[in-house]
């Protein structure tokens, strides 16, 4: 009993340490962030505190961005769950290596860099980029997505 108390303490502890990793990543990464916007938000230059900046928020120009920002949160989270669910009818109706390839496919895009994955649609959608070229050359009207919410 106490050899199988120990082994469990220990691999708890192993546990804990593989960890830890994640957990400073958090920390620096998601918690400090997350403070440090806190705190520049309800203090002034001086570090006194105020309200002024969470007041700001209702002039009418961050109004429009704060809507924009939610309508297209709301929409890109509509076309996850229109997109998502289909693929999970899909996923439990295959046997698991079937369903293992379909989930790499759709997560191996995932691994790309974010900062790459931007540069590549900049290019795409950009006045002279890719989409506008195809389009050019069946001589249709070409698009101005780019900097737009579309």
């Amino acid at each position: 009993m106490r050899r199988l108390r120990r082994k469990m303490i220990r691999t708890k502890k192993i546990r804990n340490l593989f960890a830890a990793p994640y957990l400073s990543w958090a920390i620096i990464f998601i918690i400090v962030p997350l403070v440090m916007v806190i705190w520049y938000g309800f203090t002034d230059s001086d570090g006194a505190l105020t309200f002024a900046n969470i007041a700001s928020i209702a002039r009418p120009e961050f109004m429009k961005s704060l809507g924009l920002s939610l309508l297209l949160s709301l929409i890109s989270t509509m076309l996850c769950l229109i997109i998502a669910y289909p693929l999970c009818m899909i996923l439990t109706e295959k046997k698991a290596g079937k369903a293992g390839v379909v989930i790499l496919l759709f997560i191996l895009p995932m691994w790309m860099n974010s900062l790459l994955r931007t540069i590549a649609w900049q290019n795409i959608l950009e006045r002279k980029g890719v989409l506008n070229s195809v389009l050019a050359f069946f001589h249709l009207p070409l698009l101005n997505i780019i900097n737009t919410p579309a």
